[in-house]
């Protein structure tokens, strides 16, 4: 046998993925054992298809180009023979199926879009609501009760949510209750059975002949529902909030609600994660002399002392006074407190005067202290 895999399938060394699948479907039909007239030949077969189950896998192709080597070479040979006795052990390992049954029966391959993994489930009906929900910021900061009227499917109380007027619906002749079918095909390689949802009843497994004259046959209505939620300190915009069974109610199933915040900007407060900014106006003479403050943050009294000779736009840093992680209460931000000379739009004549005293005093004092000490740049 031939250990040139891409002499086998006639394809360059650079071919795409695209072009070594379409020569090895070229061949395979060429070459099949069971389906070729003429041209059938077992031993051929076996050599494009272990070809092409290295070259079409990408680590595999890697493998085989750096080393010349094929890695599972002793997995497809092994267990070709009789398709009759099943795949199990004869194929390379994450060798895709699909692609052999596309080859030879195209849209009636019974395994078209399925997993390599195996056949994937029926999706369910998604019962879920997501519901944009605003909150101010007091909220973010201590968290609170919010009252939310949002729009939902709910069981039909007159059918009892059967969807029908007798509240007992028929038993699908068609699967016999279950909602799904098996169907059942025959290919060169055997037949196979692939379940999907049975077309009468459209998965419910129930028949409705005597509609409810409430729902329609469909065994809910929309409601508009007040609900009170948590929200939780430390929430952030574009969190979710999950709210478990609030979601549509549909066969005995009820779906999440699920609440989109987003967070109101605030005029004073600014926030980064768990850390909170804010800048606080002071006056000239508090960044002299010093002080203390104290920040209303709602309700919560943080104080700051400011020491004297304190320069403009300082910023001080309190740990453990910003917002606490929504996962974990116990951990909490810093806040960050910039102070800020503030200059008064209107002055008196009695301020002005004493301004007036304070510049005359600079003259002599502060202002040759700037000159001496920067006199190569200022004049």
């Amino acid at each position: 046998m031939s250990s040139d895999y891409y002499a086998i399938l006639g394809v360059n060394k650079d071919a795409s993925t695209e072009e070594i699948k379409k020569a090895y479907r070229k061949l395979a039909k060429k070459y099949h054992p069971d389906l070729a007239k003429g041209t059938a030949n077992e031993q051929k077969f076996k050599e494009i298809s272990n070809a092409y189950a290295t070259l079409s896998d990408p680590e595999k192709r890697k493998q085989y180009d750096a080393f010349g080597s094929d890695p599972g070479a002793q997995g497809f040979g092994g267990g070709f023979s009789g398709f009759s006795q099943g795949f199990g052990g004869g194929f390379q390992q994450g060798f895709d199926f699909s692609d052999i049954f596309d080859t030879f029966m195209g849209a009636d391959n019974p395994f078209s879009g399925f997993s390599r993994r195996g056949r994937s489930r029926q999706q369910k009906e998604n019962l879920d609501i997501v519901y944009n929900i605003e909150v101010d910021f007091e909220t973010v900061v201590k968290g609170k009760k919010q009252k939310i009227v949002i729009t939902r499917d709910e069981e039909c109380a007159y059918c009892a949510g059967t969807g029908s007027k007798s509240k007992y619906p028929k038993t699908c002749g068609k699967c016999g209750g279950s909602g799904r079918i098996l169907n059942t095909k025959r290919t060169p390689f055997g037949a196979f059975s692939v379940e999907t949802t049975c077309p009468v009843c459209k998965g419910t497994g129930k028949i409705i002949d005597d509609p409810c004259p409430k729902c329609g046959g469909k065994g809910y209505t929309k409601i508009k529902k007040e609900l009170v939620v948590d929200i939780p300190a430390g929430v952030n915009t574009n969190d979710v909030i999950r709210v478990r069974a609030q979601g549509h109610a549909h066969n005995n199933r009820k779906g999440d609600l699920f609440l989109n915040v987003q967070v109101k900007p605030h005029e004073f407060f600014k926030r980064e994660g768990k850390d909170i900014f804010c800048e606080v106006p002071i006056t000239y003479s508090d960044l002299v002399l010093g002080t203390s403050i104290k920040i209303n943050f709602f309700g919560d009294k943080i104080k700051l002392k400011i020491p004297s000779g304190t320069g403009a736009n300082t910023t001080f840093k309190l740990r453990g006074k910003g917002l606490p992680d929504v996962n974990r209460r116990s951990a909490y931000g810093s806040m960050y407190i910039k102070v800020i000379p503030y200059i008064p739009n209107r002055i008196s004549n009695d301020y002005k005067k004493k301004l007036k005293a304070l510049a005359e005093c600079d003259e002599k004092t502060t202002k040759k202290e700037i000159l001496k000490k920067y006199k190569e740049y200022i004049l």
